[in-house]
């Protein structure tokens, strides 16, 4: 029997599998189509902050619509198992068209470009940045049709995938410097990535490469790329200006929004030129002043290497000693230059105020502190709360209307709804009043939450729960308020039999076993003494012990009543005669 997630997706056959998740092929029983389906490896599934942002993260993707991304379904759990439901594409991933095909004309990268960049616009006009756009989250469809996938999805599992070599040799080859340097990314990352995608469907090679991760992040921070017409002299020169600038290191340099590349992408499929800039750094030139005695120190170890080259057989020996100094002196260069820059923006940043974001959900507060120049932690807590909606912001820290430093992380604390809890049963077994608060208690309700009313009129014993307010089985909030009602015990008191009851309606004989607290019920019978509707008799009777509360049984006369026994005589009409 096949696997059936959260009763309704039948697994049909896995098709994939990446280092965060298993894919499969599966069918949706209620709406009767072919789905796709990822299941998180067991190694994220147990991570509890993990999976909450990964949910939230695939919950915000969820609104996106377009026919360029695909779209996600629903986002569920069966027992221990996390998964996203998705659209399912027939077709192959970028990634298996480049190696098979790249590299591709003109007309089919920018076709292919187009799409990408419609799908990275309207993600950024929803504020969702992917993040991890590379052709291995790009589906082909066999006419043609770009579906980009995982959106949203990236921000939740970056941190956690970072450990993964497999993972990080996949994406570094389309990480933009900014994420190599781990500072705080916007929507140029994705066209960074978008760059350079077009320049591997151009050349089908990416355009730094190397042994590690490591390697090829610095080459990105360091090196300039290669023309792409320097590997393919068909490149067409408007479209090689739109890739260089894309992949521009600076970011005032590269386009700004997907917009803006989808707009010169456009210019080139429509003939119409697209000219050059300059793509001279200026961050290196600033380091390259500032840094210049690190430089020149690195300089003299190259320089001594020169020196001591006079003698043939003893400069390869000292070469090859110099070379991991060398290399050492360089990698503390690129790293102490990094830091320098991070820590100087962050002493000279600016300040801003901190957006109101209670009650707003997390896609809008996204929006708000992004607005505000600032970024959410991306550790966010969750609270029960019986006044803020679930998935609604009850707080921030530091709190809205505080002055803060531009960029710095908004930590928020989200709404998990009321902390609800089933009511139990507390009218089974004569529970006890003591007993009914300890159980509500015990299940987390408040004792000081709980009101107690006395029933003068119950039957039951004293001290014994005999109404209760919300009723059993009810979902009930925690910190609820609740009402219970325990009998007084007035129903061990023996009265006598009040007197005067029967020779009485049966209307007014009610309102007199009333004032004793007593019920009734009634029977009849036929009676030549009694009217008609009349008592004739109570049971108990008149001055017998009966308990308050308990039922008399009045009986009532059916008639013909005391009219009957007058009796009749015939008569003689002849006596009445007067002779």
């Amino acid at each position: 029997m096949s696997k059936v997630f959260g009763g309704r997706y039948e697994i049909i056959e896995r098709i994939g599998s990446g280092g965060m998740a298993i894919v499969y092929k599966a069918k949706d029983l209620l709406l009767n189509r072919i789905i796709t389906i990822k299941v998180l490896r067991e190694q994220f599934a147990a991570d509890e902050d993990f999976v909450r942002r990964f949910r939230r993260e695939a919950q915000s993707a969820a609104s996106l619509s377009h026919t360029n991304i695909v779209s996600i379904y629903d986002v569920g759990k069966d027992g221990e198992t996390e998964y996203i439901v998705m659209e399912y594409i027939e077709g192959n991933n970028l990634k298996e068209i480049i190696r098979n095909y790249a590299p591709l004309s003109t007309e089919q990268a920018l076709n292919l470009g187009i799409q990408i960049a419609e799908a990275i616009r309207h993600a950024h006009e929803h504020h969702i940045i992917h993040r991890d756009i590379k052709p291995h989250n790009i589906l082909v469809t066999p006419d043609g049709r770009v579906k980009v996938t995982d959106f949203g999805i990236a921000r939740a599992v970056s941190a956690a995938t970072m450990t993964h070599t497999g993972d990080i040799v996949g994406s570094v080859h389309y990480l933009s410097p900014e994420q190599a340097r781990g500072v705080q990314t916007n929507e140029q990352t994705d066209v960074y990535s978008l760059g350079i995608i077009l320049y591997e469907l151009l050349t089908g090679k990416v355009p730094y490469d190397g042994e590690t991760p490591i390697a090829i992040a610095l080459k990105h921070l360091q090196e300039e790329a290669v023309p792409p017409s320097k590997l393919n002299p068909r490149v067409n020169p408007a479209l090689e200006n739109v890739v260089l600038r894309a992949i521009a290191k600076a970011p005032e340099q590269r386009y700004s929004t997907a917009k803006e590349i989808l707009q010169d992408l456009h210019k080139v499929q429509s003939g119409l030129p697209v000219p050059k800039i300059d793509y001279q750094r200026q961050d290196e030139l600033e380091s390259t002043r500032v840094h210049r005695s690190l430089s020149t120190g690195v300089n003299t170890i190259l320089a001594e290497g020169k020196e001591a080259g006079r003698d043939a057989a003893s400069a390869r020996k000292k070469q090859r000693k110099s070379w991991p100094w060398i290399t050492a002196a360089v990698v503390l260069l690129v790293v102490f230059i990094g830091l320098w820059f991070g820590l100087s923006k962050w002493l000279n940043v600016g300040l801003t105020t901190v957006p109101p974001l209670a009650g707003q959900t997390v896609v809008n507060a996204g929006y708000f502190v992004n607005q505000a120049n600032l970024a959410l932690d991306p550790k966010t807590e969750e609270e029960f709360s019986d006044t803020v909606a679930e998935g609604k912001i009850i707080k921030s820290e530091p709190k809205e209307g505080e002055k803060v430093k531009v960029g710095r992380a908004i930590k928020i604390w989200v709404s998990k709804g009321p902390d609800l809890e089933k009511m139990p049963n507390l009218l089974t077994g004569q529970m006890t009043q003591e007993a009914a608060i300890n159980t509500l208690v015990g299940l987390g309700f408040k004792e000081a939450n709980v009101t107690v009313d006395a029933d003068q009129k119950s039957t039951q014993p004293a001290g014994v729960v005999v109404a209760q307010d919300p009723p059993a089985n009810s979902p009930w909030s925690k910190t609820g308020k609740i009402r219970i009602t325990v009998s007084a015990g007035a129903v061990n008191q023996t009265l006598q039999m009040p007197a005067g009851v029967a020779g009485k309606s049966v209307e007014e004989a009610i309102l007199l076993l009333g004032q004793y607290d007593l019920k009734y019920v009634i029977d009849s019978k036929d009676s030549n003494d009694y009217p008609e509707g009349v008592v004739m008799e109570t049971n108990p009777k008149a001055g017998d012990p009966v308990q308050k509360g308990a039922t008399v049984t009045l009986v009532v006369s059916r008639g013909p009543g005391p009219m009957a026994m007058i009796p009749s005589f015939p008569l003689n009409v002849a006596q009445l005669t007067t002779p």
